[in-house]
């Protein structure tokens, strides 16, 4: 049977070793937070790792000893997960994913390793009492980003702090207090010494808080946009059209907040990422019309593909890469509500993805200088309609398949059978032939066959 986190606490307890709770569950408890943003719990103790895991072990928990080099052993409970480390002190290597740990003996020296103030605090499990040698708490209250000790030494400990700090703005909504703001700048050239993989986590989580705009706004004036997101360095200052009321920077920035926060469907990160990157193509191909305005024409195709590149490079994975750059070519797509035809044709483009691209429109609209909701609307009761009455139609499988179509035709295999698969397809997307109309798809595949690419 899992333990509950209060017999993991009696036992340390019992066993004569201190247990404090640190991290971003104290954090956000102290600050009111009615859904806290941290949904593990994070514990500091005097015991060494080989003892933290004993003592689990002797209640029968789940133990993951693969972060016990670092001091961090994880501990599962019927709570969810807990990480519990050694009171320690630590530096970075330039560019190294993991801490050189040296334990410490005391929870303050363990809390002057922290990053923040606001994360250099500790409440103990049994007294209750709340350790805060740097005035975290007064920081929470006034909603201030501060580094503990001298913010340029934290920085260069490790400087995925620079985008550590630009992700609690975005999670908590804080401005970040002047000489902190000042050390991330200056500090903003080491990122280049971090792993991808670092980077990209942070990023992701950036675009998860509930405050993206402030975040992404926060990781402009540290410098760290060019450096870790080079491709969006040119939105800035890039200005737009009458249709707009921002420039492409502050258009992108209000596009990704505008996506729904309420994750109710668990997309929010995924579109969020296709609310950055929607109108990566427009400074590149920023021209001026006959009518003196500026015009973007392409900027979808050009962007679609800077997505993909950047989605690799990132390491955000090959299908989830696909997908981003799929919304970002087909954002500017404007079928008919009204024509059959056309919107199933939209769906089918989108792979299934109508919702995702439909929301992207949706938040694409918030800083235009019109109004598309009643367009919108329709379109996506329209898709709604199509998905709930003509599921067989918007499969839009050919009726014969690449065997088939070379007994009928009696000709050896080819590209010719990708172009009248394609062509049957299509003629069941508009509703001209039946999703199991063999014959219909024989005739029209004859019809076709007579000519040789």
């Amino acid at each position: 049977m899992t333990p509950a986190r209060q017999a993991l606490v009696d036992a340390f307890d019992g066993a004569g070793h201190e247990l404090w709770l640190a991290g971003g569950e104290l954090r956000d408890r102290l600050r009111g937070a009615t859904a806290p943003a941290s949904a593990d719990a994070d514990f500091a103790t005097d015991a060494a790792p080989d003892e933290v895991e004993r003592i689990a072990r002797a209640l029968g928990a789940t133990v993951n000893a693969v972060g016990q080099r670092y001091g961090t052993t994880g501990v599962r409970l019927a709570e969810g997960w807990a990480e519990i480390t050694t009171f320690r002190g630590e530096s970075y290597a330039a560019g190294s994913r993991w801490p050189q740990v040296t334990f410490g003996r005391s929870i303050d020296e363990d809390l002057a390793r922290r990053d923040f103030t606001v994360n250099a605090l500790a409440e103990h499990t049994v007294t209750g009492e709340l350790r805060d040698p740097f005035g975290g708490r007064a920081d929470l209250e006034r909603g201030i980003l501060r580094a503990v000790g001298d913010p340029r030494a934290r920085f260069a400990e490790d400087p995925l702090r620079v985008l550590r700090g630009v992700r609690f703005v975005s999670q908590l909504g804080f401005a970040i207090e002047a000489d902190t703001r000042a050390a991330m700048a200056d500090s903003a050239d080491l990122l280049g010494t971090l792993s991808q993989e670092r980077v990209t986590a942070e990023l992701d989580r950036l675009l998860g808080g509930d405050h993206p705009a402030e975040g992404l706004e926060a990781l402009r004036e540290t410098g760290a946009l060019p450096l870790v997101l080079p491709e969006l360095a040119a939105m800035p200052g890039c200005a737009q059209n009458r249709f707009h009321r921002f420039d492409v920077w502050g258009h992108t920035t209000a596009t990704v907040a505008a996506i729904a926060a309420d994750g109710a469907d668990g997309r929010r990160s995924f579109r969020r990422w296709a609310a950055l990157l929607h109108d990566l193509g427009k400074p590149a191909v920023r021209h001026v019309k006959p009518n003196g305005e500026w015009g973007f024409y392409r900027h979808e195709i050009v962007g679609a593909e800077l997505a993909a590149a950047l989605t690799a490079r990132l390491r955000l994975g090959a299908r989830e890469g696909e997908l981003l750059a799929l919304l970002v070519r087909r954002h500017m797509d404007r079928p008919d509500p009204d024509d059959g035809r056309l919107v199933r044709r939209f769906m089918r483009r989108l792979e299934g993805r109508w919702r995702d691209l439909l929301a992207l429109k949706r938040a694409d609209n918030a800083s235009h200088t019109y109004d598309d909701r009643a367009y919108h609307d329709r379109l996506e009761a329209a898709c709604a309609r199509a998905e709930a009455e003509e599921a067989a139609l918007l499969r839009a499988e050919s009726p014969l398949d690449g065997r088939e179509l070379m007994a009928l035709l009696e000709r050896p295999p080819g590209p010719w059978i990708a172009r009248v698969k394609e062509r049957l397809s299509t003629l069941v997307l508009d509703g001209e032939l039946a999703p199991g109309d063999k014959d219909g798809a024989a005739a029209v595949a004859r019809r076709m066959g007579g000519a040789r690419p």
